[in-house]
């Protein structure tokens, strides 16, 4: 390869002076989308929602332009980033004025988990596995699913977990629940999949009624009254 081809490569046909001019360039754009990121709300700083996601990879779209292309000025570059801060903020008026359009821009949470009892066409539709939710659970202090009412997928991913006030059996949620089946007194089997109870007592057959899978398990949390 010739020495003008590493040249190339390595620093590009613009003169070097343009290293300087593109630090000049990197400083206002990066003060500009400070002060626009300010703007957008306290909420692009945390978790956000697919709306407020694709408005931060428009914006790093934007903004590598006009601090790297010698031949596109600043101007045009600002002013789009200007634009997108507009529709955000609109767009987070508009939300804040509609149910409906909040729910078309934004999505609505899933519930994952109702009483005590797993939902696996929702896991399913929010791309989850058990364990996945299973780990969500065990990191809020859940050792079953007897202890939670509801577990909810907020649209900008959170999960919000219900917990009921008095818990009962229920499906373990921790990878060894030997520990926690000690002293249990109840005799009904639950899925060892969803946690759906099984009609009657003693061995359950067949398939869950919730979730189709077959095989059933004694569930946890709960204490004989001999203990």
């Amino acid at each position: 390869m010739s020495l003008q081809t590493w040249k190339r490569m390595l620093i590009g046909n613009a003169p070097f002076g343009f290293a300087l001019e593109v630090l000049l360039r990197t400083a206002v754009v990066y003060l500009v989308l400070i002060a626009a990121v300010r703007l957008l709300g306290k909420r692009m700083s945390g978790q956000v929602t697919n709306l407020e996601l694709g408005v931060m990879l428009t914006l790093g779209a934007i903004v590598s332009v006009p601090m790297q292309a010698a031949e596109r000025g600043i101007v045009p570059g600002l002013v789009l980033l200007c634009s997108i801060v507009l529709i955000q903020r609109g767009s987070s008026q508009l939300e804040a004025s509609s149910l409906s359009a909040a729910r078309l821009l934004i999505g609505k949470p899933s519930l994952l988990v109702r009483d005590g009892v797993l939902l696996p066409r929702e896991l399913e539709h929010a791309h989850l596995s058990q364990q996945q939710l299973f780990s969500v659970l065990r990191t809020q202090h859940v050792r079953h699913l007897g202890e939670v009412e509801r577990v909810y997928l907020e649209a900008f991913g959170a999960f919000s977990v219900l917990r009921r006030t008095k818990p009962v059996p229920g499906l373990s949620v921790l990878p060894s629940p030997a520990e926690l089946a000690k002293g249990s007194a109840s005799p009904a089997l639950v899925c060892s999949y969803c946690g759906h109870a099984a009609p009657g007592t003693g061995q359950a057959q067949g398939c869950c009624s919730n979730c189709s899978h077959g095989e059933w398990t004694a569930p946890v949390g709960v204490q004989s009254e001999e203990s």
